[in-house]
């Protein structure tokens, strides 16, 4: 018998809620041990236990191990075996199988660390944002298995505050009614009055400011003296759960009963409560600059998407789009005939072809991020998973954050991240890597990192189309795609359209990056696709197409 009395750890693998923990008993008469978790102050019996000679099985139900089969409190578990026999007790050293198994998550192949390499059985039962069992798989000083446990507790609301807000909510109907009959009544008596056709209303529900395609085309009005021409108003409010102030909850609908122009950039629930004249232009200035996810009425039928009987788009009179093929999908999405749809171009686009500009950006950007100048700069901007706003996150378990900042640090190179900005939940950054890694989530504009980009890591997000009129290579990190296809799905089938590699786990996007395998000959392809014009003059086409009326 081994006169050095152990007991392994060789394989940890989750099944649902059932954590399972097999490994060998040395040195030890196996039909004297028995298994439990303890913290350091309760000790609690594991009672699934097979063991076949030497090796064992223990099966960790996580939400029924304590008395009465609650879930495991929160704290740091140990896994203790106890000898029956002579009253010993061993905590299971983790074996070097556990480290070298790479069939669960093989993008940790490339990481040496073994603090990182057991972080990859962490496992988080979530029910909302605010609402999850965590269990985080880690190693004590000694090198000892240890189950990280935290229970975030639903936060209960007061039982009076429900009662008020449960008798409230019988008025809302009526409270919406009422709101929405005074709107419309201040709208009629407003565009009642006579009209000059020189009226031209900037508006957006899902921004506090002019920012966009609409700022560009007001700065170019301005410019070309249009300003005098027109009479040029503002409303704006930050987002559509958010509540206007009170002067403006009146002023909204007059200033749009006077509007001979409406220019909205986004969906603007508030612009489609109400009936305009048929002189009233209405054009819709799609801030995306193609047609990647598919949005309004071509998402019928899936989560998120709208009622056959929806009104939502369909008052539009012009749309832009980046070109003649993008356009067909744009009036698919809109519920609006195609000959509504005009192929001016993206005017956020015409930065791309002004030089000047690009070096002015170029020259502020690496002043922001100071380490990235001098280095190869990746950037990583993903979209968003969840329905909209509030569902919104980003699994950061599919990066490998110590594997990547590894090869920043050993390749001369650097990497920005940029969430969506839907994405609340914050990205942790290792601190050995920060001089290598950047979190430029708070920077709204990802046009303007885009000019110091030397290689784009995305998914789904149509930052694409940017990108792609700088020629920059891509990466496209599909870990999820059949899911992403089922729930959201495309205009066009992804693999052939995306210009670039796809890769779906990190081990296969670390290894396109070290041999810089991008398919970098699908971007003029798909830059020459998606846009009409590549002279910097979109701006100038909206304007004159739309708003002056010159283009048949």
């Amino acid at each position: 018998m081994d006169f050095n009395p152990k007991v392994t750890i060789d394989s940890v693998k989750w099944e649902r809620v059932i954590l399972n923990v097999a490994g060998k008993i040395v040195g030890v008469d196996p039909s004297s041990i028995s298994f439990s978790l303890s913290n350091g102050n309760v000790s609690v019996p594991i009672n699934s236990v097979k063991i076949i000679d030497e090796y064992y099985l223990l099966r960790i139900n996580v939400t029924t191990v304590n008395e009465g089969c609650s879930y495991l409190n929160d704290g740091n578990w140990s896994i203790i075996a106890h000898d029956g026999l002579t009253g010993t007790t061993y905590q299971p050293t983790v074996s070097e199988s556990v480290f070298s198994d790479d069939g669960i998550e093989d993008e940790y192949v490339y990481c040496n660390d073994k603090n990182v390499k057991i972080e990859r059985f962490h496992k988080t039962f979530s029910k909302s944002a605010t609402h999850f069992f965590d269990v985080k798989t880690c190693l004590d000083d000694k090198g000892g298995f240890i189950l990280n446990v935290f229970y975030q507790k639903p936060i209960k609301k007061n039982p009076v505050v429900k009662f008020i807000k449960g008798y409230i909510n019988l008025f809302k109907p009526m409270a919406y009614a009422i709101k929405t009959g005074l709107f419309k009544a201040v709208f009629s008596i407003s565009n009642l009055l006579p009209h000059s056709g020189k009226v031209i209303l900037f508006t957006s529900d899902s921004r506090a400011e002019l920012g966009g395609n609409m700022e560009l085309v007001y700065n170019r009005m301005h410019e070309r003296g249009l300003d005098k021409q027109f009479k040029i108003k503002m409303m704006f409010r930050e987002s559509i759960k958010t509540r206007r102030k009170i002067g403006d909850k009146f002023k909204m609908p007059f200033v749009l009963g006077r509007a001979d122009i409406i220019i909205v950039d986004d969906y603007n629930p508030t612009v489609e409560l109400v009936k305009y004249r048929p002189e009233v232009k209405i054009i819709q200035l799609w801030h995306a600059c193609g047609a990647f996810k598919t949005v309004g009425f071509s998402r019928l039928g899936k989560t998120g998407g709208p009622a056959v009987t929806s009104k939502i788009h369909k008052k539009y009179t012009h749309a832009i789009a980046s070109s003649n093929h993008v356009a067909k999908f744009y009036a698919e999405a809109f519920g609006i005939p195609e000959s509504n749809v005009y192929p001016t171009g993206v005017p956020r686009t015409d930065i791309f072809f002004d030089e000047d500009y690009k070096e002015s950006i170029r020259k502020s950007m690496y002043e922001a991020f100071p380490s990235a100048k001098g280095k190869r700069v990746i950037l990583f901007a993903p979209t968003f998973r969840g329905n909209g706003a509030k569902s919104a996150h980003y699994p950061y378990g599919k990066i490998n954050m110590h594997a990547i900042g590894k090869y920043c640090q050993e390749s001369g190179s650097v990497i920005i991240f940029k969430m969506h900005p839907f994405v609340t939940t914050p990205l942790f950054i290792p601190p050995q890597y920060k001089d290598v890694m950047i979190d430029a989530t708070e920077n709204r504009e990802i046009n303007d990192i885009l000019f110091i980009t030397d290689l784009l890591i995305t998914d789904y997000s149509s930052v694409i189309y940017e990108a792609s009129s700088l020629n920059i290579p891509m990466l496209f990190y599909a870990f999820d795609l059949e899911q992403y296809v089922s729930s959201r799905d495309f205009y066009e089938p992804f693999e052939t359209f995306v210009p670039g590699k796809i890769v779906q786990n990190f081990g296969e996007l670390l290894k396109a990056i070290e041999e810089n395998d991008f398919c970098h000959e699908k971007v003029a392809p798909f830059r020459d696709k998606n846009f009409e014009f590549k002279d910097g003059k979109s701006t100038d086409r909206v304007i004159d197409w739309l708003i002056l009326g010159t283009k048949e």
